[in-house]
């Protein structure tokens, strides 16, 4: 596996972070989104529903890098299908956690990992890739929606 960080990924508006992670796709891909499921007592009413109406499964299978420091039992998985829905995710959770995954896969096959972390600094995007082309193929694609936040990979 790979990884690559964007750094002041904080910097880039909603739409351009939606329309990013969009772009990420081909046509057999679907992006979920991650949610402890514990914490869905304290969100709106609004958000409830969004999450629920679009959750794909429950799993306590650790899938992000890094340890599970063991207070995290559900994880619910929920499919975003526009760039609308992914902003609205991306809003839920300042720092969220998402995969792209073929259509078909188990969770833990996913391709990329997207995971916003708290650096020393700033906000960073970590983009975990297990097919290992990201930078060569799909960096290309997203990058026009970068330009506003200096990215530095």
């Amino acid at each position: 596996m790979s990884f690559i960080y964007f750094k002041n990924f904080h910097k880039v508006e909603y739409d351009d972070a939606a329309s990013m992670i969009f772009n990420c796709c081909t046509e057999n891909d679907k992006v979920l989104f991650a949610y402890i499921e514990s914490n869905l007592k304290d969100e709106s009413e609004e958000n409830k529903q969004f999450i629920n109406t679009n959750q794909m499964v429950v799993s306590d299978e650790w899938i992000f890098p890094g340890e599970n420091l063991g207070y995290v039992n559900n994880i619910v998985w929920y499919i975003t299908e526009t760039e609308v829905e992914i902003k609205h995710a991306m809003q839920i959770d300042n720092f969220f956690r998402c995969i792209i995954l073929s259509k078909d896969a188990p969770l833990a096959q996913f391709d990329y990992l997207l995971d916003m972390i708290e650096d020393d600094d700033s906000p960073v995007l970590c983009v975990y890739d297990q097919k290992t082309d990201f930078k060569d193929n799909v960096f290309p694609k997203i990058k026009c929606y970068l330009k506003e936040s200096n990215i530095k990979t």
